[in-house]
């Protein structure tokens, strides 16, 4: 839930979700189970706590690089946003013009930047 409400301020970002979500490709898990790692790194924000605290043996998706690392540290298997988004350009999941339009909004609103060749 912490990550959806993060998401819903990216137009771009918050689309294909709610799309994947009505079509049941992807599960949203409440979790309060973050407050006892909010101790162990408290440099990390609550959407990715709760990611990395309700994660099980799913695979996560974490866009912080930060907590992708710690993510692995806690024995996650990790996909990053550039890994995601070129999965679903290489899958033509979603179209070529909206995953540019995903990683500008990104950058100008996140602060995200892409290395070359993502």
């Amino acid at each position: 839930m912490e990550v959806y409400e993060e998401l819903s301020r990216c137009k771009t970002l918050i689309e294909p979700l709610v799309k994947n979500l009505r079509k049941g490709n992807i599960e949203i898990i409440q979790s309060s189970e973050f407050t006892n790692l909010q101790d162990k790194y408290p440099e990390l924000g609550i959407g990715e706590l709760s990611v990395i605290a309700s994660a099980g043996n799913k695979i996560v998706c974490i866009e912080d690089r930060k907590a992708e690392k710690i993510a692995e540290k806690e024995g996650l298997a990790v996909f990053n946003i550039p890994e995601l988004l070129m999965a679903c350009k290489e899958k033509e999941l979603i179209p070529r013009e909206e995953i540019k339009q995903i990683m500008e909004e990104l950058n100008d609103k996140d602060g995200y930047h892409f290395k070359k060749g993502s």
